[in-house]
């Protein structure tokens, strides 16, 4: 029997993840990935993009999941190229995807994460971001938030936390993202300008503005440690480090959200790492 026919009523979802040297991490990932409850349904296509690992990424990869379509980068596609790239063939295939979902190689998923994604509101033309909560903590680590409004931060958001309901939200980190056909088809796919920070902020800006909306889960779906923001920056030692928000994103950041004072907050965001580090100094 042809492969379109087994998947004919099928809910159709390509899994797109980036991984870089997380050998351990990306093995918790895809275990939890495979294990998922509620989803007989369902069909997986996994994209994954190794960019450059030398910890035997490619070789476990391709020894355990042999379905997964395992494509090579050469360390320089960081995630948002590398997600770029996956999506890129996912859509290539020879399936038309219901839905496109991110994951984070460090995201290990609840058993339920998937179902939960699925039954958000209006979920055929919306994107539904999973909560996540740190493994330690317990506290929430990644999510979404809402705009505060304000007329002179115009990129100040409130993270919103779960309360048992979906919510509407504005804005979200890319860790867990559900995006649907009818949401792909109007906004395309990822920006790969943004090669690895704020590629999903720009995503989901471009969201709102063609009035697609976007939930948050009713409960945490699932555990992702926190990392160090880098965008607390030592000015000369890390500004132009690729997974910062070297000065090249931000102008194109600013340029496209920041409005009639885009340039004001351009030179903001330096000034005042320059004031901070001279004042550290003291």
């Amino acid at each position: 029997m042809k492969l379109k026919n087994i998947l004919k009523n099928k809910i159709k979802i390509a899994v797109l993840i980036t991984c870089h040297n997380r050998l351990q991490k990306t093995k918790q990932c895809l275990k939890a990935l495979f294990n998922q409850r509620k989803i007989r349904n369902v069909n997986l296509e996994v994209f994954l993009v190794d960019d450059g690992s030398v910890d035997g990424t490619t070789k476990y990869v391709a020894n355990n999941y042999p379905s997964i379509h395992l494509l090579k980068g050469d360390g320089n596609l960081y995630w948002g190229g590398g997600m770029f790239v996956a999506w890129e063939n996912a859509l290539k295939f020879n399936i038309k995807f219901n839905y496109f979902l991110w994951l984070n190689d460090d995201v290990e998923l609840y058993k339920d994460a998937i179902f939960e994604l699925l039954n958000s509101p209006n979920n055929k033309k919306n994107i539904t971001v999973g909560s996540l909560r740190d493994p330690s903590t317990k506290k929430r680590s990644y999510g979404g938030a809402i705009f505060e409004k304000k007329l002179f931060r115009p990129f100040k958001y409130k993270v919103v936390d779960v309360n048992g309901k979906y919510q509407k939200i504005d804005t979200f980190n890319g860790n867990v993202v559900l995006i649907s056909r009818y949401s792909y088809d109007k906004i395309g796919k990822f920006d790969k300008f943004f090669h690895h920070i704020a590629g999903d902020t720009d995503y989901s800006l471009r969201a709102r503005k063609a009035n697609i909306e976007i939930y948050l889960t009713k409960f945490h779906i699932g555990t992702c440690t926190r990392s160090k923001s880098i965008n607390k920056v030592k000015l000369s030692e890390d500004i132009f480090n690729p997974k910062s928000l070297t000065p090249k994103v931000w102008f194109r950041f600013c340029y496209k959200y920041g409005g009639f004072f885009w340039l004001f907050y351009f030179f903001y965001r330096f000034v005042r790492l320059i004031f901070f580090k001279f004042y550290n100094k003291k």
